[in-house]
């Protein structure tokens, strides 16, 4: 009887709008019935996913369920794309990898295993100690993803309109590890920043330290040489909405009134829904270009000081890659079990990064 309805609703589709049998989401789902058997992935988690769950019909009882992993690694990809090229290409050059497939809850990260990670810091001048404010994703060998709010002050903002903008200001690091250490696993480089693109419809609420359109791109002074420790992540084809469990990683605060943690710490999160976290955050989050994530069961988060850094998951297609799904943007107070923090979607900016960075 299952197959026999399996058929018709097939049948059904050929007539209708409805994408049943087909692949979804640019091929990283396919359309199933929202049950326990069909779908498990989506049917436990449905009330973390809420309005983020894509339908195939309009009756909304056929989702777009999520491939398993090695079947994403044969859906179809726009490989005409610039970034997904690099993709391929960073993994081309990387072909093994030491890594396992401001953070509160955290553990310490090892050595090599997010070669993607940037420290952005800002230098008085005349002094040589570095404030390391925020983190950064490599996503090119000469540029870095960050959080626009890590960058625009009403100094900065003058000086880049500056035409012979060259800011000895903002200082880059990559390799890094623990940066109070000279004998831990890491190869640092340092770079200068000679400019950087805020998105043009970026929006800081100071009143009551809210993002919208946080994003930013850093161009290095020269590229940086790619190694074990240095490598950059990969943007994000589609919206990954279809994972639940994301890993945030920085150099951040390890709680609300604690220090920055000199060394690299990770940290497990999960989605919330967007109703419940306006609800706990007592504010409306941007629903189309921002997400909601933190722990219901522990005191997991990002912190001050893990501002741009990126919260990714594991590349379907390349073991030693990752996927940049968001940009840690802000939250309330950190460490509180159940309190999300909000980050920026990447995938909704992927035409606008390649213009600046491939100049597609």
């Amino acid at each position: 009887m299952h197959a026999l309805c399996g058929l018709l609703i097939c049948l059904f589709c050929l007539f209708s709008s409805c994408v049943w049998c087909e692949f979804c989401d640019n091929g990283t789902g396919e359309c199933k019935e929202l049950t326990a058997t069909d779908c498990p992935v989506l049917f436990y988690y449905l009330h973390l996913i809420g309005n983020e769950i894509k339908y195939c019909n309009e009756f909304e009882d056929i989702v777009c369920c999520p491939l398993p992993l090695d079947v994403q690694n044969r859906a179809p990809v726009d490989e005409t794309r610039a970034f997904e090229m690099e993709c391929k290409h960073f993994n081309d050059i990387r072909p093994t990898c030491h890594a396992t497939p401001f953070i509160v809850g955290g553990s310490k990260a090892k050595g090599r295993e997010f070669p993607f990670m940037a420290l952005i810091g800002n230098k008085e001048p005349g002094r040589s100690e570095i404030n390391w404010d925020c983190g950064g994703t490599l996503i090119h060998p000469k540029y870095v993803l960050t959080a626009a709010h890590c960058l625009e002050t009403s100094e900065t903002k003058s000086e880049r309109l500056d035409p012979k903008f060259d800011s000895p200001k903002f200082v880059v690091r990559l390799g890094e590890l623990d940066y109070s250490s000279n004998t831990d696993d890491a190869m640092p480089q340092d770079f200068r920043v000679v400019n950087y693109v805020i998105h043009p419809f970026y929006d800081g609420d100071d009143d009551q330290s809210t993002f919208d359109n946080d994003i930013a791109i850093i161009e290095l002074d020269r590229n940086a040489t790619l190694n074990e420790y240095v490598a950059p992540a990969c943007l994000p084809h589609s919206s990954g909405n279809e994972n639940m469990q994301l890993t945030a990683a920085g150099w951040g605060f390890t709680s609300e009134a604690g220090q920055k943690s000199s060394h690299l710490l990770k940290v497990t999160i999960e989605r919330f829904d967007d109703d419940l976290c306006e609800e706990r955050l007592e504010l409306e989050i941007k629903r189309s270009s921002q997400f909601c994530a933190g722990s219901s069961n522990s005191d997991g988060d990002t912190c001050n000081g893990d501002s741009g850094g990126p919260i990714f998951v594991q590349n379907p297609r390349y073991n030693c890659l990752k996927v940049i799904i968001g940009i840690t943007s802000y939250g309330l107070i950190c460490g509180q079990k159940g309190l999300p923090s909000v980050y920026t979607k990447v995938h909704l900016y992927t035409d606008w990064i390649e213009n600046i960075v491939w100049g597609q």
